[in-house]
């Protein structure tokens, strides 16, 4: 029987712009995903039953609600392979954090299902599978750091440095996706966001970032979850060169170009019953990274 050990990578939203509503009842957005070090460890095994799956370290459906059994069930409907799987989840990216763990689990599984049977699917028809699970899946099929446009799933290879530490914070705070987009508000000013937004890209600057980087969908999860505000502003006062809320939160992460400044702000919010973790950006290094 065929094992494999996969890392899932997860990810980080710097800046997340609302340009509109859609027919479908999505949004259109602009943001830059940047894939960071922090990963879910998934081992799947071939059986002879259709599917199970175990978890450690999280309470998440392992049902239908589950991306990776949607993305199992894709494949698995689509494209006529034998045999079933077992799932082993290891999980250390949050749930509900805005870092797209489930997302790139879902991604990973497909990618890991392709290799166990065999099946050379062109990335196209990987994107279209992953667009059925989430908008943000094909980014993980791309990884490092990528442009994302539409609802998310038109990518554009961005290159920006990446000599930067990550301080992520991890409120005790679960914010619904759907929920966010619902309730947030676009503004008027969204031009003028995306034109900042466009300039930053064309000529990167450090400094910059705190004024041209925003996520419009802080103002509402701040309004529902006032103790995220008061992170992001002391991330600022420990001297993060630029704090944010990633996604729809609830994960608030400043940026450092000092591993040593961030360590020590670290320690400051680990005191304060914060938890936390120091993360490093990835560049386009292997998306998937598997072991016999």
């Amino acid at each position: 029987m065929v094992k494999l050990r996969v890392l899932s990578y997860a990810k980080v939203n710097l800046g997340l712009l609302l340009l509109g509503k859609r027919p479908d009842g999505y949004h259109d957005i602009a943001t830059l995903f940047q894939q960071i070090d922090l990963h879910d460890t998934l081992i799947f095994e071939e059986t002879d039953r259709d599917f199970g799956i175990d978890v450690e370290g999280a309470d998440i459906p392992t049902d239908e609600g589950n991306l990776i059994y949607r993305a199992y069930s894709l494949i698995k409907t689509q494209h006529s392979i034998r045999g079933g799987i077992h799932v082993t989840v290891k999980k250390q990216i949050p749930v509900g954090g805005g870092l797209g763990g489930g997302s790139s689990n879902a991604a990973m599984t497909l990618l890991a299902l392709c290799k166990m049977f065999n099946l050379s699917l062109e990335e196209k028809t990987l994107r279209h599978l992953g667009m059925q699970i989430g908008s943000d899946v094909p980014f993980f099929f791309w990884g490092g750091t990528a442009l994302g446009l539409g609802r998310g799933e038109r990518l554009e290879s961005i290159t920006i440095p990446t000599d930067y530490r990550l301080l992520l914070l991890f409120p005790d705070v679960s914010v619904s996706t759907a929920w966010a987009y619902q309730h947030a508000r676009i503004g008027l000013t969204t031009g003028e966001k995306m034109a900042k937004f466009r300039s930053l890209l064309g000529n990167f600057d450090y400094e910059a970032l705190r004024d041209s980087l925003v996520n419009d969908l802080e103002r509402v999860v701040f309004e529902r979850h006032p103790q995220l505000l008061p992170l992001k502003e002391q991330l600022y006062e420990k001297d993060a060169f630029y704090a944010g809320m990633s996604g729809s939160g609830s994960t608030i992460y400043g940026l450092y170009r000092s591993p040593d400044v961030a360590q020590k702000a670290r320690s400051f919010f680990s005191k304060n019953g914060v938890r936390t973790l120091v993360s490093r950006p990835m560049m386009h290094s292997p998306v998937v990274q598997v072991f016999s």
